[in-house]
């Protein structure tokens, strides 16, 4: 993605996707995704290390953060054998099949697993041999990945780690391929000036899904995971995350304009009878701004249009055109911004600590039930243009790392929106314990220099607690703990910034 990014940001505008579900069976429409509703899990990308060791600690500190989950990008073509056709005697559904070279991600899945962490695996990037003939100039793992073979290789995954082969952990949650909707990642997006990649994923989709779900049921098909930047050219390399999605998902949006205040707004409804296959709808949405900001472009979605996403998966949910195996999710499966310090094009550290609690709030709001941080730890700014890190990168490995403030705000987000109506001034407070389980939270208010009670809330199952009240006089800053004093959020600020960050996800990359 982040690569698409810095080369294309000049002629592309940020994007949100949505999701959309019905019945395992397909036989009859499954529920709408509902907002606000349900819990707010977090994860956080996996960045493989020079040790075991390392590694280790990588995952230690992730389920820390209280993520819940961390995904493991898997390379199809690093793992399958190479070269343009199959070995003889090759057999591609079996995991014990000795062309496989699975060595690097059982030990990061172990390593996962022991950390009290679930994993994702996110498959992309086909061997040669699993690539559509005449690949040309297209990036290699991208041209017309055969369905098929794709298929096979879940199916040998799956079944490896499927909980019962060889001592391995279980791994429930699978995404299939990354940001389609790139040609960097999937080629071509258009052939003859029509859209080819929806219709070529979707394949690929609902071959995988069969085989995932036929090793197991439970099994999490992750559908999407969509790149926050497309085009309407018709000779794209990149297309709309919301236009791909429905072509994916086989929808057709209308434009509806108020007659009265000229504001246009989007319905949503069925243009075939074709279904697809999968449990979540991922998405990417890169900002280049705070958490409320939209796109001017209709088609490309930021966070503060998640809501057009959640109507895109409606719609489809009600036209029963998705067939999960469970009740659909719309989850974030990628999702950052870089830091000052050390990037210096970064958003400001304070900043971008009240924006981790926000963003958590904002996508809870739209009904997202899944975000991922990327990643934990900032790459070094003379090789990588990562530097998302929940902590800074120490300059003798993972063990010399500084946790930034914004750790603090990802593990226990908290918000205190100040919201007038009728010239009266209410704050709406919500928040995360970071055990995501249900418990009691105290809300402070700075008081000069002391801390001091406000109210007592009860967070529900999830964890999730929520009230509006009066603005407390004299406050600038309030903030939520823990009743045993062992934890508590980043203070929260009623005053919004003056002057709000705008600029490029990845700072100076």
């Amino acid at each position: 993605m982040r690569q698409f990014i810095r080369a294309s940001l000049v002629i592309l505008a940020v994007m949100v996707v949505v999701v959309v579900a019905t019945s395992a069976s397909g036989a009859r429409k499954g529920a709408t995704v509902k907002s606000p509703a349900g819990p707010i899990d977090t994860g956080v990308s996996y960045m493989p290390l020079p040790s075991d060791a390392d590694t280790v600690t990588q995952f230690k500190r992730i389920r820390a953060a209280g993520a819940k989950y961390v995904e493991i990008r898997m390379y199809w073509r690093a793992v399958a054998p190479s070269g343009p056709t199959q070995p003889a005697g090759f057999q591609a559904k079996d995991p014990a099949d000795p062309n496989y070279k699975w060595g690097a991600y059982d030990r990061a899945v172990q390593a996962a697993a022991a950390a009290g962490l679930k994993p994702k695996l996110a498959i992309t990037s086909a061997p040669d041999w699993a690539e559509g003939s005449g690949r040309g100039s297209a990036r290699e793992g991208t041209y017309k990945p055969s369905p098929s073979a794709l298929a096979n290789f879940m199916t040998a995954a799956a079944k490896r780690y499927s909980g019962s082969f060889e001592s391995l952990p279980r791994v429930q949650y699978w995404a299939v391929w990354n940001e389609p909707n790139l040609n960097y990642f999937m080629a071509p997006q258009v052939v003859n000036r029509k859209a080819f990649s929806p219709r070529w994923y979707r394949s690929m989709l609902n071959a995988s899904a069969n085989a995932l779900h036929a090793v197991n049921s439970s099994n999490v098909v992750i559908a999407g995971e969509t790149a926050p930047f497309g085009s309407a050219s018709a000779k794209r390399n990149a297309t709309m995350p919301i236009t791909f999605m429905e072509k994916v998902l086989c929808v057709r949006e209308k434009k509806v304009v108020n007659k009265t205040t000229k504001a246009v707004t989007y319905s949503y409804k069925s243009a075939c009878k074709t279904k697809t296959k999968f449990d979540v709808w991922s998405h990417h949405p890169y900002t280049q701004g705070g958490p409320t900001t939209k796109v001017n472009v209709h088609g490309d979605v930021s966070l503060g249009d998640m809501g057009e996403m959640r109507n895109v998966l409606n719609a489809a949910i009600k036209a029963n055109h998705v067939v999960p195996s469970q009740k659909a999710r719309l989850w974030v499966t990628e999702f950052s911004w870089d830091s000052k310090p050390p990037d210096p094009g970064g958003v400001p550290i304070a900043l971008e600590t009240r924006w981790a609690s926000q963003m958590l709030y904002q996508m809870w709001s739209s009904g997202v039930s899944f975000v991922t941080w990327f990643i934990l730890r900032d790459q070094p700014m003379s090789t990588s243009p990562y530097q998302s890190g929940l902590y800074y990168a120490g300059s003798h490995g993972i063990l010399t790392d500084k946790a930034k403030p914004i750790l603090r705000a990802f593990r226990f987000p908290f918000v205190a929106l100040p919201r007038t109506a009728n010239g009266k001034t209410t704050v709406q407070l919500w928040g995360r314990m970071p055990t995501s389980k249900a418990g009691k939270v105290i809300i402070e208010r700075k008081s000069g220099s002391r801390w001091k009670r406000v109210k007592v809330l009860k967070a529900n199952r999830y964890g999730i607690f929520k009230l509006r009240i009066g603005k407390p006089a004299n406050t600038v800053y309030l903030r939520a703990r823990l009743p045993n004093k062992s934890d508590q959020s980043a203070p929260f600020s009623l005053k919004a910034p003056k002057k709000p960050w705008k600029g490029h996800v990845f700072g100076t990359g």
